[in-house]
């Protein structure tokens, strides 16, 4: 932002600042919105995600379409691939072809931009966090990349560019050392008013939300920390916002369900996460049900049992991104999403829960309960540990012994029935030793599900 570093900028007035910020963005939105961003923003809104074959079968064809290129114009995959590409069909093909390490990628990143983004060097950058090298990204790649977050913010009733929309956002365009007047900024061209994140403290939370009342968005995005702290406020005042906003769009993988009330009962409004927070990580979006799904529109995952991902991207024909271990961690979820959506749902690969236990039935099962079974068992079974991998079974492990008498499995088994509900399989196993977790809530149950709301019961025992 070389135009906000400036005396200029920073001695106008905020009406000319308003201004200038919004002529410097009408010059680069213009390489987001061009006509690539209207087609395929078309494209998408006729497009089924609930029709797993032809989601499958266009994500086939921009696979190939990306891999001819960069075998065509890339000399880095020219060496890489040679004459291997004859074979790859569909996605689940990607893995006859080799991996690419994150360091092999950024030493040798002049050689995997294409013919095509060495030659324009007044092409866009897309600047990555930290140290590592830029990626090159035509103005079709950043026109797709903008055009598949509107239409999933368009799938929730939020029209980008057509209505008014209230972006919190950590960019400088208002000094740091500014203490009252105006911390927000208007975009004319995009209809559109930055909040400064960096603003959304105690002092001038009050001032936000006023403005917010006066502009009256259609809907609300951006930073989910400086949402979730202007939402906190509007509670803890109990503040009444003079508009109703469509939907609220947080750019962050995680949100505890608390922190979710925390802003829908501010806003009265659904809150909807996303997430792409480099051209080397997947485009994660949230659906209504609140389960998170990659977007197969936009490129392939490719996981492993340690949760590392190997990500291909279609919109990166400037730099290609193709089959790159990525650091991010994710995993698959093997369940059917009720939203109906083919595209797969997602997880972070978390240490297992040690608070509880889940019943396909009855919902969750605190450590309390275990610890009664535990008691009941003890002088047969001293020390007991309870394993949850799968929401229709529980592992019982007996320490100290490799053998389990019959009757001491069935009465198990009945006491766990009677606890989870019989449309579960419980399976009683010993072994030599006792487990490496400290015995306690932590050791005695260990579960290792990350249960999306896809599989949750509306039902608990806590």
């Amino acid at each position: 932002m070389k135009l906000l570093s400036t005396e200029l900028y920073g001695n106008s007035p905020i009406y000319l600042q308003n201004l200038l910020l919004s002529f410097r963005e009408y010059a680069n939105s213009r390489k987001r919105y061009g006509m690539g961003y209207y087609r395929f923003l078309h494209q998408l809104s006729g497009m089924d995600e609930n029709d797993r074959q032809s989601e499958e079968r266009y994500q086939n064809l921009e696979l190939r379409s990306l891999l001819r290129y960069a075998a065509e114009h890339s000399a880095f995959y020219q060496d890489l691939y040679g004459s291997d590409l004859a074979d790859i069909r569909f996605a689940s093909d990607l893995r006859q072809l080799p991996v690419v390490e994150e360091e092999l990628f950024n030493e040798r990143i002049d050689e995997i931009r294409t013919q095509v983004a060495r030659r324009n060097k007044g092409e866009t950058e897309a600047s990555v966090t930290g140290k590592l090298p830029r990626l090159w990204l035509s103005n079709l790649d950043l026109q797709k990349q903008t055009a598949a977050v509107d239409h999933f913010k368009k799938q929730h009733g939020a029209i980008n560019l057509d209505m008014k929309r209230a972006t919190f956002y950590h960019g400088d365009f208002v000094p740091l050392g500014q203490k009252e007047g105006a911390f927000w900024r208007d975009i004319y061209y995009l209809n559109q008013r930055l909040y400064s994140a960096h603003h959304c403290t105690e002092p001038f939370l009050s001032a936000v939300v006023r403005n917010l009342n006066g502009f009256r968005p259609d809907f609300v995005d951006g930073l989910s920390e400086a949402i979730l702290e202007l939402a906190r406020y509007i509670n803890d005042q109990r503040l009444l916002l003079d508009f109703q906003a469509i939907a609220v769009f947080v750019e962050t993988e995680m949100l505890s369900d608390s922190e979710r009330l925390e802003i829908e009962s501010a806003f009265g409004c659904s809150v909807r996460r996303w997430s792409m927070k480099t051209e080397r990580s997947p485009f994660l979006s949230e659906c209504a049900v609140g389960n998170l799904h990659f977007n197969m529109r936009t490129g392939v995952m490719e996981f492993n049992e340690n949760g590392e991902v190997l990500l291909t991207r279609f919109h990166t024909k400037g730099t290609p991104l193709i089959r790159l271990k990525i650091k991010d961690q994710w995993m698959p979820v093997h369940c059917p999403c009720p939203c109906g959506s083919a595209h797969p749902v997602v997880r972070k690969p978390f240490k297992p829960i040690s608070a509880f236990l889940q019943s396909r039935s009855r919902g969750r099962v605190t450590s309390l309960y275990m610890a009664t079974v535990q008691e009941k068992f003890q002088q047969a079974a001293p020390s007991m540990q309870f394993v949850q991998n799968s929401v229709d079974a529980i592992e019982v492990w007996l320490s100290g012994t490799e053998f389990i008498p019959k009757e001491l499995e069935r009465d198990i088994v009945q006491e766990m029935a009677g606890i989870f509900g019989e449309d579960m399989s419980f399976t009683v196993r010993g072994r030599s030793t006792s487990p490496s977790e400290e015995m306690g809530p932590a050791g005695l149950i260990i579960n290792n599900l990350q249960v999306p709301r896809t599989c949750q019961s509306d039902y608990g025992m806590d």
